[in-house]
């Protein structure tokens, strides 16, 4: 399990060593996560791929869920969510296929990842995924479920590559096509 704060030592493209921070996120980092998202979607060439969440949504995550900022000299480079395994929680993925109380008690949500277009390819989503893992699996979940565009073929290899495996599709976020994904602990 990878323990926060953490620092990632990266080479840039001119062999310059580069660092990217991961740490808790707080309800204080609202500002920062509603910028990152609003650059994301500006910079995205299919507006499908990515389901916007407004900022009492991420509020609600900040205060409620496990979250993680990503930044590169004091900016902003990533942001990531965990849902935790609490049944009552209506963020559980498990609620789509329609878990049982004891099932989704130990079942924990990888909800969203967001990296600012320049950072991206530098595996600061697959280090949010074992971040994420480490921290579902400390909470006590057994498995871990995710959602991913179809179109989205980045995110689902970063996925691939930690043994999630596509359980369903199904129609979710106000009608866009998704990939649910599980792992099992």
């Amino acid at each position: 399990m990878i323990k926060l704060p953490f620092r990632h030592e990266l080479i840039n493209g001119i062999g310059d060593p580069e660092f990217i921070d991961f740490r808790r996120a707080t309800p204080d980092d609202i500002d920062a996560v509603v910028d990152l998202q609003n650059r994301i979607v500006d910079a995205l060439p299919d507006k499908d791929l990515y389901a916007a969440s407004t900022r009492e949504e991420y509020l609600t995550q900040l205060r409620e869920d496990v979250c993680f900022m990503a930044e590169h000299d004091g900016q902003t480079a990533g942001f990531s969510v965990l849902v935790p395994n609490d049944p009552d929680n209506p963020r559980n993925y498990g609620k789509y296929l329609g878990y049982d109380r004891d099932q989704l008690a130990k079942t924990a949500s990888l909800d969203l990842t967001m990296v600012a277009p320049e950072h991206r390819g530098r595996g600061i989503q697959r280090i949010f995924n074992k971040i994420r893992i480490g921290s579902a699996v400390e909470m006590g979940a057994t498995e871990g479920l995710c959602t991913i565009s179809p179109d989205n073929p980045y995110s689902y290899r970063n996925f691939l590559v930690l043994n999630f495996e596509i359980i369903e599709t199904r129609t979710m976020y106000g009608g866009k096509q998704r990939y649910i994904l599980r792992k099992v602990f």
